[in-house]
């Protein structure tokens, strides 16, 4: 500030400007010091976690998601107009502390920003104050307007008053300084360059006499810097929390996709433990209460869950929001604010604040994680729940009859492992050697319990040793001695009945020499690469046979030019948690003369045919229609007549979906590995 009027040295009913500024200082960051002391006491409270590991993967993705905003633009308008306010917020936090300086020192100014620097900073920070205050009316007027339905709530009420009074507190910061610029031109503060905001309100203030325009700065700067703390102490208060924890989550955010926590970092044997999985608030881990905090409610994650989309009791913005508005209220920052009916901060979340159909509604299809901009996770406190849930019996009799024929047979249909390689006698033309201890391959074939006993999934099975048969490739199955791979078993929440199966096939693993293992479905192939310990090598039969395609090991010969329109759906453990993408599609496209198209959500935004993990076994009776009828919809929207799929779960689903859907004999679906075989 060049001219003569400077906050610093104003007296206010004979208090100096620089004893008011000290105090404006002092008390909102003394207050907002003791808000945030309060919430980190419930980070505390809660169970350890590990997130330090992996540092320059961590930073990388911190400058890539949390400071560049990387995912913010796969919702376009409003991803551009976050984008926005964010860097609106990093170009104007020198302008904050240059205010605060001047209102303690007269004539203030950063040592790094005078000359052409400083010119410069204050020719992007105007521009930016236009920017962020037309982002905030946009973003006011959507939300009032157009009212986009993923920020509505279901099952309780929305915090819409927070978005408009933060929405509203930035635009009033930015009419405000540009006010206090367009005064200070007025004023005669010089200026070398074009400032269209600061030049602007000088132009609505030209008429003003000194005296005047004398008060409108000054009104401006005080009703500024107390903006300013009033802006940061109501952050912690509410959904912008996420200004202040938003990079921190994106820095400690879950590297190993398609994984489950245990059930305790701390703690090895599961015999140790007094209680499994999430009963109270406290139980989740830190990281995960910072992801309450965290959590921006823009609604992303329940727009794309297949759970909320077809209907089911389920909403992961929800889930979220009441367990935080939960936690809020029964651990308030002052004693004075704990409302009468509170709940006991001691009470189950189940039954209290989440209901058990919430909790079994999800398919663990990861829609929900991939979209948040800040990286919460929902799917680990899905299953601390889960178990929970299951330690305590609150689980529906169909999963516990599920378990019982897991814990007997080592298998969810219930039948002797003798009779688990019995599909392998169709078989007349193809050898598969079922391995002995001691037996050496270069690929172990695991079939997994579907695809061993399932008569429609065993064609998958078979069409995967006649491909293996046909590259020449050394390879056995485990047969008897293969046990479930537990994928589901872990996912429904039984932790020690998954150790168990774990052993058991460790120790079979154990028993024979080979060089990398080959699944059927991409559940056995995430769990195995991502729950086992040893590191194993794992391929799913996409990424095994492409390289075999493309060497011409493996040729098709018969073209499928036949009228029909095929379109490959993504398996979500095969896609989401792993990232496998290409290699059915240059799989598919590698068929002579085959026609192809893409459904509306693909790749990283597939749908969830819903019959992964619990769904398996257990219907939810609150849905407007299935998972698969929904996703059975979107391929014959796309002109397709045959769905192509590399996961038996999804093949089951969409073979019922299209029967339930009236499509029977418009459409069908098959497997990947199938159609291809065909063609040789």
């Amino acid at each position: 500030m060049t001219h003569n009027v400077q906050p610093a040295l104003e007296r206010y009913l004979g208090v100096p400007g620089y004893l008011l500024t000290l105090f404006i200082l002092i008390a909102g960051l003394a207050l907002f010091s003791y808000i945030i002391y309060r919430r980190f006491q419930l980070l505390r409270s809660a169970n350890p976690d590990i997130r330090f590991d992996s540092l320059g993967e961590r930073v990388f993705n911190t400058i890539i998601y949390g400071i560049l905003q990387w995912r913010q633009p796969r919702y376009l308008w409003i991803g551009i107009l976050h984008i926005m306010i964010f860097w609106g917020f990093v170009v104007l936090a020198l302008r904050t502390i240059t205010l605060y300086g001047q209102g303690i020192v007269p004539g203030f100014a950063l040592p790094f920003m005078g000359g052409l620097l400083g010119d410069m900073y204050q020719l992007f920070k105007d521009l930016f104050e236009i920017i962020v205050l037309f982002a905030c009316i946009a973003a006011i007027l959507r939300r009032a307007i157009a009212r986009p339905e993923r920020y509505e709530f279901k099952h309780g009420k929305a915090h819409k008053f927070h978005a408009y009074l933060v929405l509203g507190l930035i635009g009033f910061l930015m009419v405000t300084d540009m006010a206090l610029d367009g005064s200070g031109i007025l004023l005669g503060e010089q200026t070398r360059y074009w400032l269209p905001g600061a030049q602007g309100a000088s132009v609505i203030l030209s008429g003003l006499d000194q005296g005047a325009l004398k008060g409108v700065f000054l009104w401006n700067y005080w009703l500024h810097v107390l903006t300013i703390m009033v802006f940061l102490n109501y952050l912690p208060l509410g959904k912008h929390f996420h200004i202040i924890t938003g990079i921190p989550n994106v820095f400690l955010r879950k590297l190993k996709k398609g994984s489950i926590k245990p059930p305790r970092w701390d703690v090895e044997n599961i015999e140790d433990l007094e209680s499994l999985g999430v009963e109270k608030f406290q139980d989740f881990t830190w990281k995960h209460i910072l992801d309450f905090y965290t959590c921006t409610e823009c609604g992303r994650c329940s727009d794309n869950c297949p759970a909320n989309t077809v209907g089911r009791p389920l909403s992961p913005m929800e889930v979220t929001i009441k367990v935080r508005d939960y936690a809020y209220q029964s651990r308030p920052l002052f004693s004075f604010m704990r409302k009468v009916d509170s709940s006991d901060p001691d009470l189950p979340l189940i039954g209290n604040v989440l209901t058990p159909d919430e909790i079994w509604s999800c398919t663990t299809c990861g829609a929900c994680e991939e979209e948040c901009p800040v990286f919460i996770e929902y799917i680990d406190k899905m299953v601390d729940l889960r178990r929970y849930m299951v330690e305590s019996a609150m689980i529906p009799k169909d999963f516990q009859d599920a378990l019982l024929r897991f814990e007997k047979t080592g298998n969810p249909f219930g039948k002797p492992p003798s009779k688990r390689a019995d599909w392998v006698k169709e078989l007349d033309d193809v050898s598969v050697k079922i391995l002995e201890e001691g037996d050496e391959v270069d690929v172990l074939y695991f079939v997994d319990s579907y695809a061993s006993f399932d008569p429609q999934i065993q064609q998958i099975a078979m069409a995967i040793v006649k491909g293996l048969n046909k590259a020449g490739v050394s390879f056995g199955i485990l047969g008897p001695n293969e046990s479930d791979s537990a994928h589901q078993v872990r996912r429904l929440g039984e932790e020690g009945l998954f150790q168990f199966l774990v052993e058991q096939n460790m120790e079979t693993l154990g028993a024979f020499k080979f060089k990398e293992i080959v699944t059927t479905d991409p559940h056995a192939f995430n769990t195995l690469k991502k729950d086992y310990p040893g590191n194993l090598a794992v391929k799913h039969y996409t990424e095994f046979f492409l390289p075999l395609i493309e060497s011409g090991r493996l040729k098709p010969a018969k073209s499928l030019d036949n009228g029909d329109i095929y379109t490959y759906h993504d398996p979500c453990y095969l896609g989401r948690h792993n990232g496998i993408y290409d290699a059915p599609r240059k799989i598919l496209a590698s068929i002579p003369g085959i026609k192809t198209v893409e459904m509306e959500r693909t790749r990283d935004r597939s749908f969830c045919c819903g019959g992964g993990d619990v769904n398996l076994w257990y219907d939810i009776e609150q849905e407007e229609m299935r998972m698969g009828e929904r996703r059975v919809a979107m391929a014959h929207e796309a002109g397709a007549t045959v769905i192509v799929t590399a996961c038996p779960f999804c093949m089951l689903n969409f073979d019922d979906a299209i029967k339930t859907s009236g499509l029977e004999g418009k459409m069908r679906v098959v497997d990947l590995m199938e159609l291809f075989m065909s063609t040789l």
